[in-house]
């Protein structure tokens, strides 16, 4: 019995992490540092992209604002030149003041909710660095040689795990003796 002791521990004592498994690892390590990188120049292009978006989509609502604005200088130059219909179409339109308020309220709405869109829209990418360090952390873990104090708990912990399985084997051999000469 003190043989087999002595045959596991000195087997474990000797155990080390396979060196494949280590450069694993380290191998993992450094792929997780170009993810992580290539993740940053991703979201960098992105953002540029983005914010150029940003800009055509303002300059677009600048530019109707414009024409908006122009067309209503032109109605105001006609009415003061004398055009009969655009005078007429003008005293049409206060007339109908409540649903003009109803149209200014539904292009309000409107507005608001496209911007809210383009906001959705151009809403930056989640940077993920924390859980990529956080997946490098345990693969560096695991690239790293296990020391002495390490492996010698890992050791006895198994040689307790054996004797208590060997002892719990004796009391079942034991009991079933028992119930077999009873």
């Amino acid at each position: 019995m003190r043989f087999l002791w002595m045959t596991v521990a000195l087997a474990l004592c000797g155990c080390s992490t396979p060196k494949p498994a280590m450069e694993q690892a380290n191998h993992g390590v450094g792929l997780i540092a170009q993810l992580e990188s290539s993740l940053s120049e991703f979201r960098r292009v992105e953002k540029n992209s983005l914010d150029a978006r940003a800009e055509s989509l303002l300059a677009q609502r600048k530019a109707i604002a414009f024409i908006d604005r122009e067309k209503q200088r032109d109605l105001q130059a006609r009415v003061a030149a004398g055009d009969k219909l655009s005078a007429t179409l003008i005293d049409n339109l206060v007339a109908n003041t409540e649903g003009l308020a109803l149209i200014q309220a539904e292009y309000a709405d409107t507005n608001a909710r496209n911007e809210a869109a383009v906001a959705a829209l151009l809403a930056p990418i989640p940077n993920s660095r924390s859980a990529t360090g956080t997946a490098q952390a345990r693969l560096a873990e695991m690239g790293e040689e296990l020391g002495w104090d390490i492996r010698r708990s890992e050791l006895q912990a198994f040689i307790k795990a054996v004797k208590d399985s060997v002892e719990d084997g004796k009391k079942k051999i034991e009991e079933a003796e028992k119930k077999a000469n009873d």
